[in-house]
């Protein structure tokens, strides 16, 4: 018996599986595959080759490779799995070519991170499903230096190119401006834009945005526009999300906010 939860984010797919005793027959696959073994030892075969993956455990598969295997019969196993071609993977981390070199790799802080954004990514909630979609592209980045491949340094951004990816955030409040075109517009790969805009901001730009939003929602609700005005204007999924975002940010609801401006 087996419970497979399933999503696309953005152009990658993942899964998260709690199974007893399942085995997989010899396949391959044309995509990269990293999987993430939380609960269970999981015997593979791979390339005529055969080792044991335990909890912690992280496996890099390159496209084409054949692998095999699973968990012992009656033995509960958890694992999360992310699909993604090795040309999209190259160009999200800035990388010319990607190939794994090692098939297994031991961590159990960063496979703990890992699956918690695949976790995340599987939410019903599209605001989280985007936070997470962006953590995963930096985790990402420290799952294939593990597995032995190098990144390229960071290019040269400076404060310059933040506040212009910071003006082109705010400048589409009212939707969320996708990672590739972010991006394209900086001349940065997704895992290098990330990394530049956290070390300058402290958040990823979901967050950055989303604070200014919240912020400017304030000042919408002060000058007396009504909260589902505001959460149509800003690009909210609806009111309860704005009421959600702004009493995390302001320990206070929208409508008790105005209330409070009346006395």
């Amino acid at each position: 018996m087996s419970t497979l939860q399933h999503a696309w984010l953005g152009n990658y797919e993942v899964s998260s599986t709690h199974c007893t005793g399942l085995t997989f027959a010899r396949h391959s696959h044309d995509e990269c595959v990293i999987g993430v073994n939380l609960v269970g030892e999981e015997k593979v075969w791979l390339d005529r080759r055969e080792f044991e993956a335990g909890p912690g455990s992280i496996t890099l598969y390159n496209p084409g490779q054949i692998q095999g295997g699973g968990a012992a019969d009656g033995a509960p196993w958890h694992f999360v799995s992310l699909y993604a071609t090795a040309d999209q993977l190259a160009m999200d981390l800035g990388l010319a070519q990607l190939e794994f070199d090692r098939s297994l790799c031991f961590q159990p802080q960063l496979a703990r991170r890992l699956a918690a954004a695949v976790k995340g990514a599987l939410s019903d909630d599209a605001w989280v499903c985007e936070l997470n979609e962006q953590a995963l592209v930096l985790l990402l980045g420290d799952v294939v230096s593990v597995s032995g491949v190098r990144l390229a340094g960071s290019p040269k951004t400076g404060k310059s190119l933040i506040n212009r990816a910071q003006e082109l955030l705010a400048s589409q409040l009212h939707q969320s401006l996708p990672l590739e075109q972010l991006g394209d517009e900086l001349g940065l790969s997704k895992f290098h834009l990330l990394r530049a805009f956290q070390k300058e901001t402290g958040l990823s730009p979901r967050q950055w945005a989303m604070q200014l939003r919240t912020c400017r929602a304030k000042g919408l609700l002060r000058n007396g526009t009504s909260a589902s005005a505001v959460a149509h204007e800003l690009g909210f999924a609806d009111q309860s999300h704005l009421n959600r975002h702004f009493r995390a940010a302001y320990g206070i609801t929208p409508g008790r906010y105005q209330s409070l401006l009346k006395r």
